[in-house]
């Protein structure tokens, strides 16, 4: 129990001894277009293979990336996540680089009626936007302009999902589940133009604040069909859906568009001159796309399993405000495994969960014309924690390298490392004691 004690109080002063309540979890110039960075809604086991979990369930893990695995739920089940990211940026003639910590989710899963009715509900990051750098672009009338951009902000998202399951025999079910969720955070962007070619000339600034918050909801399906071969041993295959609503989000957008004086970017609150233009807390609109995704998995019950996801996102559907850049439509592709060789072992490594995946994606925005690719490469354990009477704690730890971007066009190629850490709790409550 001490133990156990231990390792809590360890990953919490983790938390602690991060920038919590700092907004910027990203340093990439690609969170500056649409709304930003989007991150990936996986918790840590799936994080640990490649993302893929449409077409998995468990009595002891939430599945937030298909809802419908909430019937398969045993115990209530607490999980927290904190996430690491670094960050190298590449533009063809230099490196920087950039490193980020945050929480990655806090979320609490229950059954309601066991193997018939779970719910789940928690917070995590929906987007980041986090970037600053500078460029110098040569205009055949003005001469060399400065352009200084940076940005910051994020959209959090509140989920509360429910699943029910059928029974169709004594070896198979289907289940339906859904999320309802509340999208809420801001977004900011500043850019500066430094007309320095032109002696005398005003310069121009441009800063762009908006507010969100508003509904959505997803919506999953699992068919799993259980049986045994020639041994005795169990299998399971799963095969699972998700969509995603489209969605125009609430907005509250404040504009303001001035000129300046001076050369120096940073300083120049008493060189304001005019406003061209303002706007404060104006209605507007995010939209979100409609999304699709298949999965399927396949196991050897408390030893291995192999999982595989497609998920598809409507982005072309939607029009840019913006004449830099276009949306369209993108896939990504989720490939991973967990093996654990002995899970009622003596050997402690023999009951740890080893898992590995890969995951790869297009973008969903064109920069002049450009697009690229994201891939990823993951590993990770899950490390079972000495049991107490009504808990069974484990700590998992996920990895990831990979690559985004790329330095065509004059944009950045990005290589990265996550490391993400987590703890599951699942908590036995209402047993009843039996006393002689």
């Amino acid at each position: 129990m001490k133990k156990n004690k231990l390792i809590i109080v360890l990953f919490l002063l983790l938390i602690v001894n991060t920038d919590v309540f700092s907004q910027s979890t990203t340093n990439s110039p690609y969170s500056k277009y649409g709304i930003g960075l989007l991150r990936k809604q996986t918790f840590t086991r799936s994080f640990g293979m490649g993302g893929a979990g449409i077409g998995l369930r468990s009595g002891r893990d939430i599945g937030l990336i298909n809802p419908a695995s909430y019937s398969a739920l045993t115990a209530v089940t607490f999980d927290v996540g904190y996430t690491n990211s670094a960050l190298t940026l590449d533009d063809g003639t230099q490196t920087q680089y950039q490193n980020n910590s945050y929480i990655d989710h806090l979320a609490i899963a229950f059954p309601v009626v066991k193997n018939v009715w779970g719910a789940s509900f928690g917070i995590l990051p929906f987007s980041s936007i986090g970037y600053s750098y500078d460029e110098v672009v040569d205009d055949p009338v003005a001469g060399d302009v400065s352009f200084y951009n940076v940005g910051d902000g994020s959209i959090n998202k509140a989920y509360f999902g429910n699943a029910f399951s059928v029974k169709i025999d004594s070896t198979s079910n289907l289940s339906f589940g859904a999320n309802t969720y509340f999208l809420f955070g801001y977004m900011e962007h500043d850019q500066r133009a430094i007309f320095g070619g032109v002696p005398g000339a005003y310069n121009i600034w441009k800063r762009t604040e908006s507010s969100i918050s508003d509904f959505g909801a997803d919506f999953g399906m699992q068919y799993q069909k259980s049986f045994k071969n020639t041994k005795d041993e169990n299998f399971k295959l799963i095969v699972g859906a998700t969509y995603g609503m489209s969605g125009d989000l609430n907005a509250k957008n404040s504009i303001y568009t001035g000129t300046f004086s001076g050369s120096d970017p940073t300083v120049f609150s008493n060189e304001l001159k005019d406003t061209i233009d303002y706007i404060e807390d104006g209605d507007g609109v995010v939209q979100l796309p409609s999304e699709l995704g298949f999965g399927i998995s396949f196991a050897k019950d408390r030893k291995w399993l192999i999982a595989l996801d497609y998920k598809s996102a409507n982005w072309g559907a939607i029009q840019s405000d913006d004449v830099l850049y276009t949306f369209k439509s993108n896939y990504s592709i989720a490939l991973g495994g967990e093996f654990i060789p002995k899970y009622d072992g003596n050997n402690y490594l023999q009951r740890v969960a080893y898992r590995i995946g890969a995951r790869h994606s297009d973008s969903y925005v064109v920069i002049n014309g450009i697009d690229w690719v994201e891939s990823g490469i993951t590993f990770g354990v899950g490390l079972p924690v000495r049991r107490s009477e009504n808990s069974y704690p484990r700590l998992n730890f996920g990895f990831e390298y990979g690559t985004n971007g790329t330095t065509d066009g004059g944009l950045i190629k990005e290589k990265f490392f996550n490391m993400n850490v987590g703890v599951t709790i699942n908590a036995t409550w209402f047993r009843k004691r039996k006393y002689d």
